[in-house]
């Protein structure tokens, strides 16, 4: 089949490392920076709930 000719070996998967450490570096990097500078400045994750500020009421 041409599609299971066309994917790589072990032998290329071992030659082009650096190029696949750097993709996937590229990819988790930023992604981990851009969340950390998230949550320093919101003080809260993507996924979680803003916390809730306590109701105030006037003293009438």
């Amino acid at each position: 089949m041409r599609i299971l000719d066309r994917l790589p070996d072990a032998e290329t998967i071992h030659r082009r490392r650096g190029a696949i450490a750097g993709f996937v570096a590229g990819i988790f990097v930023p992604l981990v920076l851009a969340g950390l500078l998230l949550v320093s400045f919101r003080g809260y994750g993507i996924a979680d709930e803003p916390p809730q500020m306590p109701p105030v009421y006037t003293n009438f």
